[in-house]
Formats: C-alpha cells, structure tokens, sequence
C-alpha cells in the first residue's frame, strides 16, 4: 500500500510538473516575461528529471510523509531551479494547524537538506484542494 501511495504521489507530480513545461516562463522584475532558451530548459528538465525519478527526491519525501502517518495528495509545479511550489493536499474535512505545516515543513526541509537543494527555492504549503493557487 505504501509503494502504491508514492507511485501515486510521483505519478501526478510527473503529470503536473510536465504540464507546467508547457508554459516555463519566468517573471522580471521589470514586468517582461522571459522565454527559457534551449540551454536553460535543457537544464530544468535535467533537473526535473532528478527529482521526480524513482529513489530521488519527491519519492523520498512521499515515503517520509508515509511513515509519519500522512496520506496526502501532493501537487507541485516547478517554474525554475529557484520556484519550486509544492501543495499538500488535506482532505477537506481536516483542519490544517500549525504543527501540521510544520512537520511537514520539517520533513521537507530535511530531504532538501539531503539533496543539497536550496531550501528558499521551495514554497511549500498545506492547503485544502480549493485553496491552490
């Protein structure tokens, strides 16, 4: 059943996360929008590729999330190597406290830590499925 849950989870990060190729695009402070080149996609779908794969990062954290006894759906887009948002996803009927977004704060942070990732590249938040952005 485990195995089953982060094959779930990886599986709709591959699907979001793919989907968010289709529209890379990363703000300026100016307002323009910038087109990734060939190189810079080339780069963040290398990157990708080394967190959704199997035994990397995502499936790591599904896993951790498993043994603490958390069975949540997780959503994630990844706009650049430094815009990384994640969403766990609580079922509605549960109420999200503090110490909730914190331990799985903590569980996040310490796979980022594990992968030598940049931990304020990641946005993460622990919402309702009506709350995503």
């Amino acid at each position: 059943m485990k195995k089953k849950f982060v094959i779930y989870i990886v599986g709709i990060l591959i699907l979001l996360l793919a989907f968010s190729f289709l529209y890379l695009q990363e703000s300026k402070a100016d307002g323009e929008t910038h087109i990734l080149n060939e190189e810079e996609q080339k780069e963040l779908v290398e990157f990708n590729d080394s967190l959704i794969k199997e035994g990397g990062f995502f499936s790591l954290v599904g896993e951790e999330l498993s043994k603490v006894g958390y069975k949540y759906q997780i959503a994630g887009m990844i706009y650049s190597m430094n815009d990384i948002r994640i969403y766990v996803i609580v079922p509605d009927s549960e109420v999200i406290t503090d110490k909730t977004q914190e331990e799985i704060n903590n569980i996040y942070q310490e796979m980022i830590s594990k992968h030598n990732l940049n931990w304020e590249a990641f946005n993460i938040k622990v919402v309702h499925s009506d709350e995503i952005e």
